[in-house]
């Protein structure tokens, strides 16, 4: 042992004194250190466990003798260099301080070296050394190979194309590894904020290459249980996705035309299409990944998740029909699913379990949110009848869903689904399988029923079975629907299943929430409109109640004006049909209906809808009926109808407003209306509106007395 350490000192003394000529002679002098193929020199060996002081004096000569030829033979030893590092990362992680202490200085002076003559390294090979070393989990070792990686990484003639993809993993294993210094965890995360640099400083097709090999590896990393890899994961996701040429969201891309499906300026056509194919291919695995972290419980990842889940939802509606559906389709199915212990037609009070963490409907959102993009960009795919079966289902069931923000997210695709033009042609036993496929128990008429009006009737079915569903979250989806599809189509289909409902208790609570959305909300002004468009320009009742068997000239067959595709139905709540005839200025039937109420029975559901009526009747948007009452002589019935309500209604709240709104029209003009004058308004002459309102007020007592 004695000749070994006086044979090291010799060794550094001799280089040392060689000086300028040391490099004739610095083979032999790395064999004496490093060793040959048959056997490892003293740098290299590896210390016994039963002579553990003295191999580390000879561990300790051995760095001293290298750092002393090293000083002389400087650009001279870089070939040799992945040989020493070898050694080097061994005596980083050494048990005894002084010989780490000895290895760290000898590091010091090697990057120096090799800092200053880049050109003389042959990275290759060190980076083979530098890679397998990357992978020990000693603190030590791990600090020391991350900075010769950021010495390589800032080298001018490094291939970045191979080194940041091979380089990423052993990284964030380095941060993946909770070990007592925090050191390394810093190192490592500088060391990606440097890569991520790099790599957004190369040409495109460079770029490009590093980011589709690095994606699904930080996809991976994104379902990671350390917080700061998922958020950095997440961060090198989205600057990858602000990297696409053209992109929208990227700065560089900020004044390019959307107009065009993926289309890159300066850029050829076989690079848009690699960046195109690129995408398409990494989509799922990135799209799955970031649905990891959505609902994460840290404010900074859920955040950072959204915002790339936005971006990512703008860099797919670019890729145009090129979207992966298949494999996207699968990830959304799995992560999709119904409301814990909970599905479609099971009453509220057996449903187990408590409601989704807030996490989850934020996930269940994010997928909602996908699907109406595939269905906008790649509908021919997407309304196929397989794809249809996996998915309507999942969706349908999460209006069952305790938040809104869930339900509201799913009628957005179910609106899509029933306005679509399916690929193959569809039926409800296609969408439930095995689940009560009988979607509507009302007699129906016969002929072919759309997919659309099947859709309503399966939904009024889950009305029917929950009516607490009805009462609490009935208007939100109504008015969600009607805010995605034609609100005339949606009431028309609603009405037509109202008539034919056998539950009239259920008929009921209908007519009254529709009714209630029809004349208060603002995705039915529409409907409004057109209800009083129609009652300024009418043809004869008659004539417009035989238009179900009549047609126009050309053979097709003419449209029923709204007013008596509701009336009818809305007979089911008296209160709603006043409502129905007071807002479309039909005030002869009205006054009638007001008249016939005196022969139900006063219950206090029926008052309290009378009640709301009143209300509704003081409210702005009646404003248009309150004003017809400065012309009492043209509108006697109107006024007939509300002192009708006013003797109806017990002196309360609503019985006090009626009553002072009255007072302001003069007693004398009441009493002057000219009850035969021509109703203005009115769908009917005074010639023939007996005939035809007895065959309406007919209709009325049969519905409204069954």
């Amino acid at each position: 042992m004695a000749s070994v350490k006086s044979g090291l000192t010799t060794i550094g003394a001799v280089a040392i004194g060689l000086d300028s000529k040391v490099g004739d002679f610095l083979e032999d002098i790395m064999q004496l250190l490093l060793g040959d193929p048959l056997g490892s020199g003293p740098f290299l060996a590896e210390p016994s466990s039963d002579q553990v002081s003295g191999d580390a004096r000879v561990r300790y000569l051995a760095c001293e003798s290298l750092f002393n030829v090293a000083k002389v033979a400087n650009e001279e030893l870089l070939p040799y260099l992945d040989r020493i590092f070898d050694g080097l990362s061994r005596l980083a992680g050494d048990v005894v301080p002084d010989v780490r202490h000895a290895a760290q200085v000898l590091d010091r002076l090697l990057k120096d070296i090799t800092s200053h003559h880049q050109d003389k390294l042959n990275v290759g090979s060190f980076v083979d050394e530098l890679a397998k070393r990357m992978k020990f989990k000693n603190p030590m070792i791990r600090q020391l190979c991350l900075g010769w990686t950021s010495l390589v990484l800032s080298m001018e003639n490094v291939d970045l194309e191979s080194f940041i993809p091979r380089f990423l993993e052993g990284i964030f294993e380095v941060m993946e590894t909770h070990d007592h210094s925090r050191d390394s965890r810093q190192n490592a995360d500088t060391l990606l904020d440097k890569c991520l640099e790099k790599v957004k400083n190369l040409e495109r097709p460079k770029a490009r290459r590093i980011i589709f090999q690095t994606a699904q590896r930080l996809a991976q990393s994104c379902k990671n249980q350390d917080k700061v890899i998922r958020l950095c994961s997440l961060c090198w996701l989205y600057e990858y996705v602000k990297l696409t040429p053209n992109f929208a969201g990227a700065a560089c891309a900020a004044s390019s035309s959307a107009s065009s499906a993926f289309a890159l300026r300066e850029t050829d056509e076989g690079e848009a299409m690699a960046w195109h194919n690129g995408w398409s291919q990494r989509l799922p695995d990135v799209m799955d990944g970031v649905f990891d972290c959505i609902g994460d419980k840290e404010t900074e990842v859920s955040q950072m998740a959204v915002d790339l889940n936005n971006s990512l939802l703008e860099l797919s509606g670019s890729l145009g029909d090129g979207l992966p559906v298949t494999e996207l389709v699968t990830k959304l199915r799995n992560r999709l699913r119904p409301p814990e212990g909970r599905q479609l037609g099971q009453p509220a009070a057996a449903a187990t379990g408590s409601e989704d963490p807030t996490g989850l409907v934020v996930v269940q959102v994010a997928c909602l949110q996908w699907i109406c993009l595939l269905l906008a960009d790649s509908p021919q795919q997407m309304l196929q009848k397989e794809t249809m079966k996996e998915l309507f289902m999942p969706i349908f069931e999460n209006l069952m869903h305790p938040h809104d923000q869930v339900v509201i997210a799913s009628l957005r695709v179910m609106a899509q689904i029933m306005e679509a033009h399916p690929v193959e042609e569809l039926t409800i036993e296609d969408f439930f399988q095995d689940r009560c496929v009988d979607t509507f128990t009302a007699p129906r008429a016969p002929g072919p029923v759309d997919l659309f009006t099947k859709i309503v009737e399966r939904l009024l079915l889950v009305f029917s079975s929950e009516r607490e569903m009805l009462e609490s979250r009935g208007r939100l989806m109504i008015r969600q629907l009607c805010g995605h599809l034609d609100p005339r189509r949606l009431y028309v289909t609603v009405a037509r299943a109202i008539q034919q409902e056998p539950n009239k208790d259920f008929a009921q609570k209908l007519v009254q929430t529709f009714n209630w959305i029809l004349l208060t909300a603002a995705e039915t002004r529409q409907l409004r409109e057109e209800l009083l468009e129609e009652s300024q320009s009418h043809p004869q009742l008659l004539q417009l109640a035989s238009l179900p068997n009549s047609t126009s000239g050309t053979g097709a067959k003419e449209v029923k004006p709204l007013f008596l595709e509701l009336l009818e139905p809305w007979f089911h709540n008296p209160a709603s049909a006043l409502a129905l005839c007071l807002w479309s200025q039909q005030y002869d039937l009205a006054s009638e209906l007001t008249a016939r109420f005196a022969s139900f029975d006063p219950t206090l559901e029926f008052l309290q809808q009378l009640d709301q009526l009143v209300m509704l009747i003081e409210s702005p948007i009646f404003s248009r009926l309150r004003l017809r009452l400065l012309e009492p002589r043209q509108h006697p019935s109107l006024l007939k109808c509300l002192l009708g309500l006013a003797m109806l209604l017990p002196q309360a709240g609503a019985f006090q407003a009626l009553t002072e709104r009255m007072q302001l029209v003069q007693s004398s003009l009441l009493l002057e209306a000219r009850e035969a004058a021509p109703k203005s308004g009115d769908w009917w002459g005074q010639d023939k509106r007996t005939l035809e309102l007895k065959a309406l007020l007919e209709t009325f007592d049969k519905i409204s007395h069954a």
